[in-house]
């Protein structure tokens, strides 16, 4: 493949990426055609490159912002243009070189089908917009920045568990595993993907891109309650073991306290911590369909476990300041509850991004259920009438999950695309029932 796109600057416009995949039928080989309970058994291999242009057009390029915001002149407010966005001469592709292996069987005349695959991929000249210095007069620009890895391995089963004139029952299973580092970010200690609210004065990372960690990393502080009376307050000026977002919440009861990590009595980047991955140790599907004369059901459930979510909207609804609370809040501090560990009401929220908001995305979901029923024709109606099913069809039908949102596995939309799992407040997915009649003449 040689692509081309103008998303990029002048001279980057186009790259090249090759691959070249190899497959390998055993089964064919004459040493095991008499093999009889092994119908298929081959193994594949591939390795190739892909390029990624998903930016919008023209970020290249420098541009002028405009603002009718001035002074007034002759009684007019004219508008006014000021270079707003830095060029970004050498932005080109993101190339991810992908290794790729894989062995498939099939057994017992396709009873039972087995397939194990494996994967290593990495992605160079990432596509990220990075913080300037001040001094150039720009708050960011985008460029080709740090690497990236993805490994993986994935196992499929299939079965016809039972084959019968009137009955029949298969089985399909997925079970996947999947982990992704982050190799290099260039000169760069940490590339933010998304932040905090700013309330305090501060906005912090809470999803970025630090070496040696997992791409998808979730990054706060380390909650550590609230200051439950004076005596906590004075001892934590000798001891700097805790600090709360400003140095008045320092002193105030009931106010929340995060764990300061170097011990100089300030809240800031440095006392971020690694909270979890938003990727799930392991997921996958299992779908069971079941056949008795003219009945068909079918169910699919989807399952993750492992991985972690921010719930974006305990910013706000943690604090009983504004908008709705969450009902914990009823136990929060108060002097007649000085043991909770909750803020007080009327504080705007636990405003620090913490492990407070962080939570296990495992789930287990019947994603869809299938019935269809046949209904039986005599042989008069069949003169005209050749079948007629009934069909149900639904989607979305239960979750089973810890999280106290709607819904741990979501990507809201306003975010990163490259961002898993971030819940602002995202709608629930519908659950729906669709009803159909098929008649065939």
């Amino acid at each position: 493949r040689y692509d081309g796109a103008s998303n990029f600057a002048a001279k980057n416009k186009w790259g090249f990426f090759p691959s070249v995949a190899l497959k390998w039928n055993i089964s064919q080989e004459e040493w095991l055609k008499g093999a009889e309970k092994v119908d298929e058994l081959s193994v594949r291999a591939s390795v190739g490159q892909t390029g990624n242009d998903a930016i919008s057009a023209y970020l290249s390029q420098a541009a002028m912002s405009s603002s009718t915001g001035g002074y007034l002149f002759n009684n007019h407010q004219p508008v006014t243009y000021y270079p707003g966005r830095i060029e970004s001469d050498n932005l080109t592709w993101e190339t991810t070189t992908t290794y790729n292996a894989a062995i498939k069987g099939s057994f017992f005349n396709s009873r039972f089908t087995a397939e194990l695959e494996g994967y290593y991929s990495k992605t160079e000249d990432l596509l990220l917009q990075v913080k300037t210095g001040g001094v150039t007069g720009y708050a960011n620009r985008w460029t080709n920045i740090g690497a990236t890895s993805n490994a993986g391995v994935e196992l499929s089963l299939s079965s016809r568990n039972v084959v019968r004139k009137n009955f029949s029952w298969d089985t399909q299973f997925t079970i996947s595993h999947n982990r992704q580092r982050v190799l290099d970010i260039g000169s760069e200690e940490y590339v933010a993907t998304y932040s905090s609210p700013a309330m305090g004065g501060n906005s912090y990372m809470i999803y970025g891109y630090v070496k040696d960690y997992p791409l998808n990393s979730l990054w706060g502080f380390k909650y550590a309650g609230v200051w439950h009376n004076q005596e906590e307050i004075d001892r934590n000026q000798i001891t700097r073991s805790m600090a709360s977002l400003t140095a008045s919440q320092t002193k105030t009861l009931g106010m929340p306290r995060y764990h300061d990590i170097n011990h100089d009595g300030v809240l800031n980047m440095d006392d971020l911590c690694y909270l979890g991955n938003a990727d799930p140790v392991i997921y996958g599907g299992l779908n069971n369909s079941f056949r008795y004369k003219g009945l068909k059901l079918s169910l699919y459930f989807t399952y993750s476990l492992g991985g972690k979510i921010y719930n974006f909207s305990e910013f706000y609804m943690s604090g009983g300041q504004f908008t709705n609370q969450y009902r914990y809040m009823v136990n929060a501090w108060s002097e007649r509850n000085p043991d909770s560990d909750l803020p007080r009401a009327g504080f705007y929220g636990i405003a620090a991004p913490s492990d407070f908001m962080v939570h296990d995305a495992s789930y287990l979901r019947l994603q869809d259920v299938s019935f269809s029923y046949s209904i039986p024709l005599g042989s008069k109606i069949k003169k005209y009438i050749s079948s007629i099913t009934l069909m149900m069809n639904a989607s979305n039908v239960y979750l089973w999950k810890y999280y106290n949102g709607f819904d741990p596995d979501v990507s809201s939309e306003g975010a990163s695309s490259t961002l898993r799992r971030i819940d602002l407040g995202a709608y629930p997915k519908a659950r729906s029932v669709h009803f159909a009649v098929q008649i065939k003449y």
